[in-house]
């Protein structure tokens, strides 16, 4: 009744009352409807038949059937359950990708993902999508178009979110290289959120490869401000100093060390010191938990970072001193061991103006604003 009442009406109406009754109907395509609301073809493999004829045949009928298809996802009935809908996605989709036109079916996509959307419609985005991706014949190109959406196209309704959940979800999965760069891409330009940005830190903190892949990619950019937030989340210093069963941290690589220290004279020269004391804090607050040689490396890399600022060079280290003070009383660690990270940072900034020797003494003094 649905797709009947997109189509429109019949030329010669005809009463409901003179039309044979449902099911009739039905037994005349040797069908039954089910208590569930559902249509059954007795025939074996006669459902996928009809379809077939239904799309070959009247091309006219698919932009009609991705319309009813949407508003039947979005049906508040207890017959259409999760899986009702999925499998009406499954071969609304499946059609298009049977028949060559994958370029349809992300239009599809676009428009269950803008204009009012809901849940449901959100939902068969996605699973349209991850169908598209599925596909062996059909995969590369719905991988460019994500990709093209990403960096390039007008992220209007709720399309940013559904493209965070499939790359996030499912290309992550087959493809984590293309999922990072179209993340990367998403989480740059989204606005009033951080949910493409979470979702990129997220799949790089289960891989050091891909998390120095990020590393060198934001150090190589135009440092934006959307750039240097990115990198202030994905610098978690935790992960950074993880060994995670290999024989050293990522932060050992003097291909990260380049990244980071890069990346840090960035934010120390372009952002306001408000968006990134709080990162600079936990970095202090791990230099001062970790007993090995990373607490000392991570000062060495906030103070390399304000080395290169010239002309803001005294400001930025006074910056950092005054974050290792704060740190001291928001630390959740020893306080004594806080202090002698302070010392160790002051001794380390002096060093660097050329007023300390580069060896700092065996008891750090907490010492006093440089």
């Amino acid at each position: 009744e649905q797709l009947l009442s997109l189509l429109g009406p019949p030329s010669e109406s005809v009463s409901p009352l003179q039309q044979r009754d449902l099911a009739e109907r039905l037994l005349d395509i040797s069908a039954t409807a089910a208590i569930t609301g559902q249509v059954r073809f007795d025939k074996l493999d006669f459902a996928s038949a009809v379809r077939a004829h239904v799309w070959d045949h009247m091309p006219d009928l698919r932009p009609h059937l991705g319309t009813w298809a949407a508003s039947v996802v979005e049906l508040n009935d207890p017959h259409v359950v999760t899986l009702v809908r999925d499998s009406l996605v499954e071969r609304v989709a499946g059609e298009y990708l049977r028949t060559g036109r994958a370029d349809e079916l992300g239009y599809l996509v676009e428009r269950w993902s803008t204009g009012t959307t809901s849940r449901p419609r959100l939902e068969a985005a996605v699973h349209a999508l991850t169908r598209g991706l599925a596909d062996p014949v059909h995969a590369r190109d719905f991988r460019r178009q994500i990709y093209q959406w990403c960096a390039n196209g007008r992220l209007e309704g709720e399309l940013a979110r559904v493209l965070v959940r499939v790359c996030a979800d499912v290309l992550a999965t087959s493809h984590p290289d293309q999922a990072l760069v179209r993340l990367y891409h998403l989480a740059r330009r989204e606005r009033g959120t951080g949910r493409a940005r979470q979702a990129l830190c997220d799949l790089v903190a289960g891989s050091r490869r891909l998390h120095r892949v990020l590393l060198d990619r934001l150090a190589r950019s135009d440092f934006s401000p959307a750039h240097l937030g990115i990198f202030l989340q994905a610098s978690d210093p935790e992960l950074l100093t993880l060994h995670s069963g290999t024989s050293h941290a990522l932060i050992d690589e003097q291909s990260a060390q380049r990244s980071l220290t890069a990346c840090w004279h960035a934010v120390l020269t372009e952002l306001p010191p408000p968006q990134w004391q709080a990162e600079a804090r936990r970095w202090l607050h791990r230099a001062a938990a970790d007993t090995g040689p990373h607490s000392g490396l991570l000062l060495d890399l906030l103070v390399s970072a304000a080395q290169r600022c010239t002309e803001k060079r005294g400001e930025a280290f006074a910056l950092l001193y005054a974050c290792a003070r704060d740190a001291e009383r928001t630390g959740p660690g020893d306080a004594v061991r806080a202090a002698e990270t302070t010392g160790l940072l002051l001794h380390k900034i002096s060093a660097a103006q050329g007023i300390a020797p580069a060896t700092p003494p065996t008891t750090s003094p907490r010492g006093t604003r440089p």
